[in-house]
C-alpha cells in the first residue's frame, strides 16, 4: 500500500539515514522538509536528491502556510527537526524554546487538524534526568530534566498527552552515535573516537555517570517500526536503545583503550552535568519487536575503520557539530 512520510530534519545526522531507510521501502515517498541552515546543510541528504520517491522541501518548520500543504499529503509525520542538545540549546534559549516546543506544538496541531495517522515525536532519554536507585528506569518513571533540550522535549510530550485528537507515537531516544550521511562528533561515542585517534589521549569528565547509548542505524530502524505497526505504537511511549547498552564514561574509554594500546586519560571530576540515568528498554522490545542490531564497540570500531580511511579529515569542523 503506498504511503507518504513527511520527515522534519531529514538532512540531520539522524534524518540522513532514516530517509535513507525509508526510501529503500515499497511505495513509500517521502517529504524531506529541512531548513539547511545549519553550518552541515543538506549534508544529510547528499547525493540522493534523485532518488525516485523523494522529494525535498527547504522549510523552517515555523512557516506554517509552507509546509500546510504538505501536511496534508502525508499519512504519517516524524518530527526530527529541533534545536539538538546542550550546548546548542544554552547559545540562544529562546529560540531553543520556540523551534523546540512552540513550533512543534503548533505543527502537531496542524497534523491533527490535516488527519496524519501519525504523529511520531523524537524525544530523548535526557528527560530521564537523574535517576534514583540501582534499577534502569522505564518509561513510567518519573521525568526530571535538568537541561533545557530535555525540558522542551518533556512539555511537548506533555502536550500531546492531552491531545486525543493528535494521533502521535513519543519515542524516546538514547545518546545516539555511530557513522551517518550527516556525520557528527559532538556525541560522546563519536567524539571520543575521534580524539582519541587524534590525540592518544582523553579528557574524561564525570566519568562516573551513567547513559544508554544507541546507534543512529538502529534508530531508523526503531522509526521505521513505528511507523508500520501504529495500532501497536499510537498514543504509547518507547524508550529506544537496549538495557544492555548503558555505560559510563569510563567503560567507553575501556572499550577504546582495547583498541588503541597507547591511548592515555586524565580523568576529570565534575558535577555541573549532574545526569546519571540508566534506562531500560524492555517495552519496545515486546510491543514493537524492536531490538538493536549493533553496539557500541561495534560503533566504535566503524567509526574507527572511517578515519583510519581517511573519509573525515578534520572532525573538529563546524559541519560536524551542532
Amino acid at each position: 500500500m503506498a504511503r507518504t512520510i513527511l520527515i522534519t530534519g531529514a538532512a540531520g545526522y539522524v534524518g540522513g539515514a532514516l530517509t535513507r531507510r525509508l526510501l529503500d521501502e515499497p511505495d513509500t515517498t517521502v517529504i524531506a522538509v529541512d531548513a539547511c541552515g545549519m553550518a552541515h546543510g543538506d549534508a544529510g541528504l547528499s547525493g540522493i536528491a534523485d532518488r525516485p520517491g523523494l522529494e525535498v522541501v527547504r522549510a523552517d518548520i515555523r512557516d506554517r502556510d509552507r509546509l500546510r500543504p504538505f501536511i496534508e499529503r502525508a499519512d504519517a509525520v516524524v518530527h526530527l527537526a529541533a534545536i539538538v542538545g546542550d550546548p546548542a540549546g544554552k547559545r540562544d534559549p529562546d529560540l531553543t524554546r520556540e523551534i523546540n516546543t512552540a513550533a512543534t506544538q503548533l505543527l502537531a496541531d496542524a497534523c491533527g487538524k490535516s488527519g496524519v495517522g501519525n504523529f511520531i515525536f523524537v524525544s530523548t532519554c535526557s528527560n530521564y534526568g537523574v535517576a534514583e536507585g540501582e534499577l534502569p528506569v522505564d518509561e513510567d518513571a518519573p521525568l526530571n530534566p535538568v537541561s533545557l533540550y530535555a525540558e522542551t522535549k518533556v512539555a511537548v510530550e506533555r502536550f500531546l498527552a492531552e491531545r486525543e485528537d493528535i494521533p502521535h507515537t513519543c519515542l524516546r531516544l538514547a545518546t545516539v552515535y555511530g557513522i551517518a550521511p550527516r556525520m557528527r562528533f559532538d556525541l560522546t561515542v563519536n567524539q571520543f573516537a575521534a580524539e582519541a585517534v587524534r590525540n592518544r589521549r582523553l579528557a574524561i569528565y564525570g566519568e562516573q555517570f551513567w547513559r544508554p547509548y544507541v546507534h543512529v542505524e538502529d534508530v531508523g530502524r526503531a522509526i521505521s517500526i513505528a511507523l508500520a505497526q501504529p495500532e501497536r505504537s499510537l498514543g504509547r511511549t518507547f524508550n529506544i536503545g537496549d538495557t544492555g547498552e548503558n555505560y559510563t564514561k569510563r567503560m567507553i574509554y575501556e572499550v577504546l583503550a582495547e583498541r588503541l594500546d597507547d591511548l592515555e586519560v586524565d580523568w576529570v571530576s565534575i558535577d555541573e552535568d549532574p545526569r546519571s540515568y540508566r534506562v531500560d528498554f524492555t517495552r519496545a522490545g515486546k510491543e514493537l519487536g524492536f531490538e538493536v542490531s549493533r553496539r557500541v564497540p561495534d560503533g566504535i570500531d566503524e567509526i574507527l575503520a572511517s578515519l583510519a580511511a581517511g573519509e573525515y579529515s578534520d572532525p573538529d569542523a563546524p559541519r560536524y557539530r551542532n
